[in-house]
């Protein structure tokens, strides 16, 4: 059965049509894909149909009494699908570009959203505040994921020139009307009560704004949650680099698979599907707190067709393993007990030897991503025979040295790759700088930092097969 699509969204488009959206405008001036009048209820789609919703300069002017501007946020309430992602951006109230335009009716700040999120209009209630509790009364709920206000050049000028201090900057920004010119505003459609999820936007380099689902308790999971809820990013540099050499290897191409080993939350697998449309990504994450949040992402982002995911580990053998559980950081779980507060529990384990048993070497997977903690050496052990094939895809991976060790591995596969005639680079965590290095500088590497005062030093490697120009894939 065909998985439904879901329509996006382009409302108020104006003259900004963007390309697989549907473009709406009520002037039909703007040559829109569909000439609708917001402020006219009904709107002409059905309930759920919508997945994305942008809505660009144009909702603040939209409403201008209160019972119309409502039945705007009940119409996007009802053709929006749970987990929809609505886009606003929205010139500011107290700036002239809205003050000295006849047609802006409507201020739109996340301060007027929050009158149409349940989880606020809750504590609003129960602090017996006086706000008007329209998320309540019209069963509405638009979370508010993330938002930014965008300054004003001249301000931003003055505050340079003036050297004021972020306090002065916001005190500033109180006092004086021009301050802000516009704000955008990200917000999620909740239609499940029980859904108590938390969201974060993922703003990856060249690749339009996502939702992704997180853990709700950041501290259970700080490198990974925590680091996208606060920044919109994991791993920026390797992340950046990837998604070039991805966008790259698919370009022409009919198809460009993709593997992911330790996919935990969806980062790298969600971002290879949003670099080109032509790529399929296989992943494997054994922790299922964090199963349940790759699914939830990949659902949100509606790449189920692209995106599979097998919930167990990659090994050099087929069965059942423990899996160690790092409750203070669920990212950094792994097959091998590196410290004591690690919790095991049993996951199922196979090895690529398998995976790959009576698969055609165009069928492989040209882009291999790990993220193991320390499991790379035996990971590579399970494909050796694959190698031996003549597989040589794009390798991604890391040599951290005290989860290696707890393995009872050292880095022996860098030196494999270099027999096989594989580039080696060690990738910088800031920059797009890669540093080639070989297999001695990584073993001694390695025996260095395996010493208990470097326990949390590690090298991220990228692995280039002979032929691949990586300046070029990374240009």
């Amino acid at each position: 059965m065909a998985k439904e699509k879901y329509l996006k969204l382009n409302l108020g488009c104006g003259w900004r049509h963007f390309e697989g959206w549907l473009n709406v405008d009520r002037q039909e001036l703007c040559d829109p894909d569909m000439q609708v009048d917001l402020e006219e209820c009904p709107w002409p789609w059905d309930d759920n149909s919508v997945s994305d919703v942008r809505l660009i300069n144009s909702l603040e002017h939209m409403g201008q009494d209160l019972q119309t501007f409502t039945s705007i946020m009940k119409e996007l309430y009802r053709v929006c699908r749970h987990g929809a992602h609505v886009h606003i951006v929205s010139a500011y109230p107290r700036h002239d570009n809205f003050v000295n335009d006849p047609s802006a009716c409507r201020a739109v700040t996340v301060g007027t959203m929050q009158y149409f999120d349940k989880n606020i209009n809750e504590l609003w209630k129960k602090s017996g505040a006086s706000n008007t509790l329209l998320a309540l009364t019209n069963d509405v709920d638009f979370r508010i994921v993330n938002f930014k206000l965008a300054l004003d050049e001249k301000f931003t000028k003055l505050a340079v020139a003036r050297k004021w201090s972020n306090a002065d900057v916001k005190n500033n920004i109180e006092l004086y009307n021009n301050s802000i010119v516009s704000s955008e505003i990200h917000l999620i459609v909740v239609k499940d009560p029980e859904d108590k999820g938390r969201f974060a936007l993922a703003t990856p380099f060249n690749i339009p704004s996502y939702l992704m689902a997180v853990h709700p308790d950041l501290n259970l999971d700080r490198e990974v949650s925590g680091s996208i809820a606060a920044r919109g990013q994991w791993q920026p540099a390797r992340s950046t680099i990837f998604t070039k050499i991805v966008r790259k290897m698919a370009d022409g191409k009919k198809r460009l698979n993709v593997m992911v080993v330790g996919a935990t939350i969806g980062w790298f697998p969600v971002l290879a599907a949003k670099a080109a449309e032509n790529v399929y990504v296989d992943c494997y994450e054994p922790l299922p707190a964090n199963a349940e949040l790759l699914h939830r992402n990949i659902d949100l982002n509606q790449l189920a067709e692209r995106i599979s995911v097998q919930e167990g580990a990659l090994s050099n053998e087929q069965g059942t393993v423990k899996l160690y559980v790092d409750k203070q950081n669920l990212a950094m779980s792994a097959l091998a007990k590196y410290k004591d507060e690690l919790e095991p529990i049993d996951v199922p384990c196979d090895s690529l030897e398998n995976v790959f048993k009576g698969k055609q070497l165009a069928r492989l997977p040209e882009i291999f991503m790990l993220d193991v903690q320390g499991c790379e050496q035996k990971i590579f052990e399970g494909a050796q025979k694959i190698f031996d094939r003549g597989w040589r895809p794009v390798v991604f991976a890391e040599v951290f040295p005290s989860k290696l060790a707890a393995f009872g591995s050292k880095p022996d596969f860098v030196a494999k790759l270099e027999e096989l005639k594989y580039q080696i680079y060690a990738v910088s965590a800031k920059g797009l700088n890669l540093s080639s290095v070989d297999s001695a500088q990584v073993m001694k590497f390695y025996q260095e930092m395996v010493k208990p005062k470097n326990k949390d030093r590690y090298m991220s490697l990228l692995c280039v097969p002979e032929g691949v120009d990586i300046k070029a894939l990374i240009a």
